[in-house]
């Protein structure tokens, strides 16, 4: 019997498996995939999300690149940018997550990798008062715990607990789509690009090894089941971006274009049936923040933190009755709120008339700063 198992090997999972074990919990984490893997994903990390991956993973953040400032960069090549706080890093999710995963085995963490849960259900009160989990893999094996995390991204499904698939589904939500590649060759700058242009944006950062990581949000009104194949005649045909087309010109692709539809940008249930949820899975906000990589690892770390507070809090009641988890909900909603509020004000922009956004992108020089720090997680520190 573990004391905590989590669904999800990413930034939350590992993040919750790694704060879990540093307060003496025995932790199992399931990952269905094999790493390295990539994702769709802007591969920003802004200075929130940097603390604990230098201390757990400081000679991959060391390899990652130096972002500075922002910038916003119309289809004509207008450019509006400010500086940011602090610097941030770049970095691949196919080098970040498998050593956060990594490092959450070196923390004494039982790792199953490549195992998909398809099942988590709750058993029957004992005689003692207890409840517990058991998770059934695709394989067919069963694994109990006494307090379950799920962290496994933003479309998931899992037997036993509502699955935000099928309510994407049910609700006709998830107008957007996302496409990634990563591209050699671009010249360098220590900025995170913009390129707006109605009904999408595509944003371009460099990223290990002299990488460039280009991660486009398209409303699929705009994209107009275009299909996906090569990453600049699909963006070249959809946003139609002089800029964007200048910037990549001579540049070459490395690896796939992944895609990722449909995108529902907003935030989900917190806590659903006793499971603890984080990151992406309990809610995908607006990739022009930046701030998506810290809040899941901020949210994976509180949801550690509060199943270990309940478990002290049972064992000193001598295991009677339920764990009292509801602190996470409310906390996760006070540091959650506000970034997803302002995202979303923000993201009318990005359908709105192109002389609105020119407007808007020349009021960054002094807004941008405020507008940055409005959208970051207001929890405590992991």
């Amino acid at each position: 019997m573990k004391d905590i198992a989590i669904i999800g090997g990413g930034p939350a999972g590992a993040a919750a498996a790694i704060e879990a074990r540093k307060l003496g919990l025995g932790v199992v984490l399931f990952e269905r995939e094999r790493f390295p893997r990539g994702k769709v994903c802007g591969e920003f990390l802004s200075v929130e999300s940097l603390p604990l991956l230098e201390e757990h993973i400081p000679e991959v953040l060391a390899r990652g690149a130096v972002i500075d400032r922002a910038e916003f960069i119309g289809r004509s090549g207008e450019s509006h940018a400010f500086s940011l706080p602090r610097p941030a890093r770049g970095l691949s999710r196919a080098a970040m997550d498998e050593a956060l995963w990594q490092a959450a085995g070196r923390e004494g963490c039982e790792l199953r990798e490549g195992v998909g849960v398809r099942r988590a259900q709750k058993q029957a009160v004992t005689a003692r008062g207890e409840r517990h989990w058991i998770l059934e893999t695709h394989a067919g094996e069963r694994v109990a715990a006494r307090s379950l995390i799920v962290a496994c991204g933003r479309w998931w499904a899992l037997e036993g607990i509502p699955s935000p698939a099928a309510q994407v589904k049910s609700a006709g939500a998830g107008e957007w789509m996302g496409v990634k590649a990563h591209f050699r060759g671009v010249a360098g700058r220590s900025a995170v690009e913009m390129y707006y242009f109605r009904g999408g944006y595509c944003g371009l950062a460099p990223i290990e090894n002299g990488l460039y990581n280009a991660c486009c949000l398209v409303h699929r009104g705009r994209a107009g089941g275009r299909r996906v194949a090569g990453f600049c005649e699909w963006i070249g045909s959809v946003g139609r971006h002089s800029a964007l087309d200048e910037r990549l010109r001579g540049a070459a692709q490395e690896g796939k274009t992944l895609t990722t539809a449909p995108v529902r940008l907003a935030r989900r249930a917190s806590e659903l049936d006793g499971a603890l949820v984080a990151g992406d899975a309990a809610g995908f906000l607006d990739p022009f923040t930046g701030d998506g990589i810290a809040m899941a690892l901020r949210s994976g770390g509180l949801a550690a933190r509060t199943v270990a507070a309940s478990l002290r809090q049972n064992e000193m009641r001598g295991n009677a009755g339920e764990m009292d988890q509801s602190g996470y909900g409310e906390a996760f909603a006070r540091a959650s709120a506000r970034s997803y509020g302002i995202a979303g004000i923000l993201r009318a922009l990005v359908c709105a008339p192109e002389g609105v956004q020119h407007a808007a992108a020349a009021a960054l020089p002094w807004l941008g700063v405020r507008l940055f720090n409005g959208t970051r997680w207001r929890g405590s520190e992991l």
